[in-house]
């Protein structure tokens, strides 16, 4: 079984999922695995659009198949170590972040999650972790569908359904 990583937290607009993760890659091939296309399809999903217009839209592959693609807008960008944006998703709109940062030979990642007042961080918090540790295997030149969903959900339920104290 995994180990969660993160856990929900309070903020100014409520509650946010922050996962905190320590990587042994380049800062470079973090944002990259985050930011780009090709490195977004190794572990995520598929990124399309232009990043200078802005018209970006982004879909998981789940199992393989390509759900309908929803909008990306970004907020905020100061590459390679920060950005904000939400993306439009079946269960609506998700305000994300990255945060990276170097210690002596150790990337730390730290990547939010906004939680709207419906959000459940029981399911969602548990699906980051997954995809969060697939990057983590692309990034090590690992194959990403050794990577067990039910490692995942519904083991990592409850370590994201406390409330924040």
């Amino acid at each position: 079984m995994s180990q969660a990583h993160g856990g929900v937290e309070l903020s100014p607009t409520g509650r946010r999922i922050v996962i905190e993760l320590d990587a042994q890659s380049g800062v470079r091939d973090i944002w990259d695995a985050f930011t780009t296309a090709e490195g977004l399809r190794s572990w995520a999903g598929i990124l399309r659009g232009n990043a200078e217009s802005g018209d970006l839209r982004f879909a998981f592959l789940e199992e393989g198949l390509e759900p309908a693609a929803g909008s990306v807008r970004v907020h905020r960008c100061r590459p390679p170590y920060k950005f904000r944006l939400t993306a439009d998703t079946e269960q609506g709109a998700w305000d994300l972040g990255l945060d990276l940062s170097s210690r002596t030979g150790t990337k730390k990642i730290t990547f939010i999650h906004e939680l709207g007042a419906s959000d459940d961080p029981g399911t969602i918090g548990p699906g980051w972790e997954y995809y969060l540790q697939r990057m983590l295997v692309h990034l090590e030149g690992g194959d990403v569908d050794s990577v067990d969903w039910d490692d995942y959900y519904p083991a990592l339920a409850p370590a994201y359904a406390k409330a924040p104290e």
